[in-house]
């Protein structure tokens, strides 16, 4: 469960976000983690019974069994089928049978404005034929772009997600946003869209009282998939 400053309701913009396995750009699902074998503090790799769908590097995974909670970071992107994780160097050992609920849709929460920005560009070509003149042209790039900004706290899982993708989008990860607009009357979810995207022009402050405030924009190539309302 992300953690959060500021809790937009019901009737708010909101915006969801997953980290992408390097070359994968297929929606992503959520995943149940087991683990089969205990892990010591330091270990880098979590033996799990096998995953049933792919987890991008990158992503706070956290690990609960009756007593405790044990936190871990991927370093390494899992696939479907495997049965190790490799992760960043454990703080805390972790039991058998602890259990992790990959969340793939997560809510970036303490967002203060959005909008949704689309873009075509097409090339002319002359149609001679046309006895008015008239050009004719062919689509040949289409983008669009989401600017977000947000307050909250640090340890919020999602915001956690966007910093990773932007410190690494050299390397070519990428994010798989969900966008909702405000439902209509009698509705809970809103139109918007979703897709593929980029995190570009990142900036965070980070004031005494430890509220971070940051801006980036989610930045898509061709075009994004149009979602309706419904209940």
């Amino acid at each position: 469960m992300s953690k959060t400053f500021v809790s937009g309701g019901g009737d708010k913009v909101k915006l969801y976000v997953a980290l992408l396995p390097l070359g994968d750009r297929t929606e992503p699902q959520d995943v149940d983690i087991e683990t089969s074998a205990a892990a010591a503090i330091n270990a880098t790799t979590i033996t799990v019974d096998t995953l049933t769908g792919s987890i991008a590097a990158g992503t706070p995974l956290s690990f609960v069994d009756a007593n405790d909670i044990f936190a871990a970071y991927l370093a390494k992107d899992a696939k479907a089928g495997d049965t190790q994780l490799m992760v960043e160097p454990l703080a805390v050992a972790i039991p058998t049978g602890a259990i992790a609920e990959y969340v793939a849709k997560q809510r970036l929460l303490g967002g203060t404005q959005m909008s949704v920005a689309t873009n075509a560009e097409r090339t002319e070509t002359m149609v001679f034929e046309d006895p008015l003149g008239y050009s004719d042209g062919v689509v040949t790039k289409q983008s669009w772009n989401v600017p977000w900004t947000a307050n909250l706290l640090a340890t919020d899982e999602a915001y956690q997600r966007v910093y990773y993708a932007n410190v690494n989008a050299v390397s070519g990860r990428e994010v798989y946003i969900w966008q909702q607009d405000p439902p209509p009357a009698g509705y809970s979810i809103g139109d918007g869209l979703k897709g593929v995207s980029v995190v570009t022009n990142f900036t965070k402050e980070m004031p005494s009282d430890g509220i971070v405030t940051f801006n980036c924009e989610f930045t898509g190539n061709g075009a994004p998939t149009i979602t309706r309302y419904k209940l």
